[in-house]
């Protein structure tokens, strides 16, 4: 009989160090019991994989480990499998050979003293149309007054653009995740040499254009937060993206490129619930992906996480505890990018003679 096991990727969660050092000023008594975290962090399996084994605590390189391509590039194909997951509903996506794609996210910065902060990504009430005329007065701008374009911009979301060189992207960039709500300054890539500052010279200019649209003046009209700039990242040489095939793969997450690599994989893909799917289909092996955790700690705010965890416990871990106690689910990983993992079973569960410790025990104990 086929038993599904259930991946909990959660940043943020099991391996933290700004959570360990946050919680030991709280006191124990203040905090809640979380009695099924609780017994997962005292009878679980600790595990480093080298299936999820780096270094960085880098969120796409765990992704990409979970859910491997057949050739996996670098830098990581992010734009690649974003754009591939976004021309599912062309009929005929546009072509890419021996060029590079760069995701160019629409955002709003605001200024805060002498530095700008990146305000918001990914949930700024932008339309389709919207987004395409933003575009095209970039392009409009570029062809009159430069006839040495080496790029183009394809808008297939109205969340996700793609940058589309003729020639590689050699700079570094960061994941709009986790520059949000901080000052954009450490995160931009180095101007250090010609090309960087070629790059960072279109990301200034882009900013000028958008900052004159009319768009945006009719959007904060409305009350609608201008799209002021854009975020330049997950730059890769468009490639081959094959997977083995796994029809029973489901993914839950609001990740475009985790959804990209199920589809890729063969698989099926939905948004994030805010509850465990309880009597999910028995034949599938799911992976849930929440990140809400690192952005708690990327705010600073343990009482936020504390909180997180106590709906965590209640939505997802006290429902999938009991399917594990009903024979359900074979196992259940808890997973950090940082390589760290729990594996629960049933027979894990059992080992009556490990004492459930309160959670905080496992944060503050000498690991």
């Amino acid at each position: 009989m086929f038993k599904k096991t259930v991946t909990l990727l959660v940043p943020g969660l099991i391996d933290s160090v700004l959570a360990l050092n946050a919680l030991q000023k709280i006191p124990s008594q203040e905090l809640p019991d979380l009695a099924t975290f609780s017994l997962f962090l005292s009878r679980g399996q600790n595990k480093t994989s080298q299936k999820n084994d780096h270094s960085d605590d880098d969120f796409y390189t765990c992704l990409f480990k979970i859910l491997p391509l057949k050739e996996t590039t670098r830098p990581l194909p992010i734009a690649p499998v974003s754009m591939q997951y976004d021309s599912q509903q062309i009929e005929a996506p546009k072509l890419l050979n021996n060029q590079w794609v760069m995701r160019i996210d629409p955002c709003f910065m605001v200024a805060d003293r002498d530095q700008l902060v990146l305000a918001n990504i990914g949930n700024m009430d932008l339309s389709l149309q919207e987004a395409k005329q933003l575009a095209e007065e970039i392009k409009q701008f570029y062809r009159q007054y430069d006839e040495a374009i080496f790029w183009d911009i394809e808008v297939l979301s109205a969340k996700r653009w793609y940058l589309i060189s003729e020639k590689p992207i050699n700079i570094d960039t960061v994941p709009p995740e986790k520059v949000l709500g901080q000052s954009i300054k450490p995160y931009l890539f180095r101007a250090n040499n010609k090309e960087q500052r070629e790059w960072l010279n279109l990301f200034n200019e882009f900013q000028m254009i958008l900052h004159q649209s009319p768009i945006n003046k009719i959007r904060q009209k409305n009350n609608k937060a201008p799209i002021n700039s854009l975020w330049f990242w997950g730059q890769s040489e468009y490639c081959s993206l094959e997977s083995e095939q796994n029809k029973s793969l489901m993914v839950y997450s609001h990740n475009s490129v985790a959804q990209g690599l199920a589809f890729i994989h063969g698989g099926h893909y939905a948004d994030l619930p805010e509850y465990y799917v309880t009597g999910s289909a028995m034949d599938q092996d799911c992976l849930y992906i929440i990140d809400d955790f690192s952005r708690a700690l990327q705010n600073k705010d343990i009482f936020q996480w504390v909180g997180l965890l106590e709906v965590f416990e209640k939505n997802y871990l006290i429902p999938i505890l009991a399917e594990i106690k009903a024979g359900n689910i074979a196992h259940l990983e808890l997973v950090s990018p940082t390589g760290k993992k729990i594996l629960i079973t049933q027979k894990l569960l059992a080992r009556w003679w490990r004492k459930k410790q309160k959670f905080i025990h496992y944060f503050t104990k000498k690991r």
